[in-house]
């Protein structure tokens, strides 16, 4: 009897130190000199319980809402957390891991992920699942079935080391450094763009549209989100931003609804868009993203919105208030060099 636990012992021993050298190696082996490798590491960085506000969403909130100027123009501090093409099932597991860690006063999804309707690519899924710590959520994270994983897809996704195995020969210093700790993010998640090219749609996007629905499992968790947001008595707020290619008023009226019947806040800076955002210049790719200049005036028109709305003291942490004095410091340094003036948006 005694032979037998000592051989269950060994054989558990050996599979649990045989996973951890696993998850090590896939550690080391996974790219990191992406921009949603320095999203999802960065927010492991931050500060415990630093964070008041948490932004959610897919690429057109990232690149729209700037936490450095939000941070000077209020005092509170935030974070842009999501991946380009996210959908809402991610998100839910993506809050999952940022609540371990920060206890944030108000959550903002931006609700364009409640529509994306194009293929949602392995690729883009593995921005955010290959930089999550292992744990239990994000092994929830990899059989859920909304992902439509395969077996192969999730044992890549459980340990990459499997998928990775061929940058062996192209590890290097920042590789290792990253394993056991990444920079702080001083963008704070925000991705920016400095290029124009104009929409040259109709500026009356809003109104002829046909009737608009959320995909099969953005109601579902979209209230899972909620709800977890009410256990943990975190403020829901719902947004969306600028995005001439991607919105209009059945959509708008969609979540509109759903915030009503479920007394959510709903802030749509789609809104008498001819006054806010001039499409020739405040767009990078035509319409579907917000470059600089309308991430500027959409962050403005957010920074009165919190005033109005949210009471967020200013932290007294030292440490919290040097790294967003330094995400500032970086921010304006680079938008110093171009001169075009930003208007503060007025809905």
């Amino acid at each position: 009897m005694k032979n037998r636990r000592k051989s269950i012992l060994a054989f558990t021993s050996f599979i649990v130190i045989f996973a951890l050298l696993l998850n090590l190696f896939s550690m080391i082996l996974i790219p990191k000199d992406n921009k949603m490798s320095k999203t999802i590491r960065g927010f492991y960085e931050e500060k415990k319980n630093s964070l008041d506000v948490l932004f959610l969403g897919d690429s057109s909130m990232y690149r729209s809402i700037i936490p450095a100027k939000l941070w000077k123009e209020n005092g509170f501090t935030s974070y842009a957390l999501g991946a380009p093409s996210v959908r809402t099932y991610a998100l839910y597991y993506l809050l999952e891991e940022a609540l371990k860690m920060q206890k944030p006063k108000v959550v903002v999804m931006e609700v364009n992920c409640a529509f994306n309707d194009h293929k949602y690519s392995m690729g883009n899924k593995r921005k955010i699942i290959d930089h999550m710590k292992l744990s239990m959520n994000k092994i929830n994270m990899i059989q859920d079935a909304a992902f439509q994983f395969s077996l192969t897809d999730k044992i890549s996704l459980l340990f990459p080391v499997f998928l990775y195995h061929n940058r062996y020969n192209e590890i290097n210093a920042v590789d290792i450094a990253e394993t056991f700790g990444s920079p702080m993010n001083d963008t704070k998640g925000f991705i920016s763009s400095y290029k124009q090219k104009p929409y040259k749609g109709k500026t009356n996007y809003m109104r002829a549209s046909s009737q608009a629905m959320f995909d099969a499992n953005s109601k579902k968790y979209m209230d899972m989100i909620h709800d977890i947001c009410k256990k943990n008595h975190i403020k829901l707020m719902l947004l969306k931003v600028p995005g001439a290619k991607e919105w209009n008023q059945s959509k708008k009226e969609a979540v509109e609804l759903y915030a009503k019947e479920r007394h959510l806040p709903y802030l749509d800076l789609n809104t008498n868009m001819e006054k806010n955002i001039d499409w020739r210049r405040d767009t990078n790719d035509s319409g579907v993203h917000l470059n600089i200049f309308g991430a500027e005036k959409v962050t403005m028109e957010l920074s009165q919105y919190f005033r109005r709305h949210y009471r967020l003291k200013k932290t007294t942490d030292q440490e919290v208030i040097t790294s967003f004095n330094k995400a500032y410091r970086l921010f304006n340094e680079k938008r110093k060099s171009y001169k075009r003036p930003v208007k503060t948006v007025t809905i």
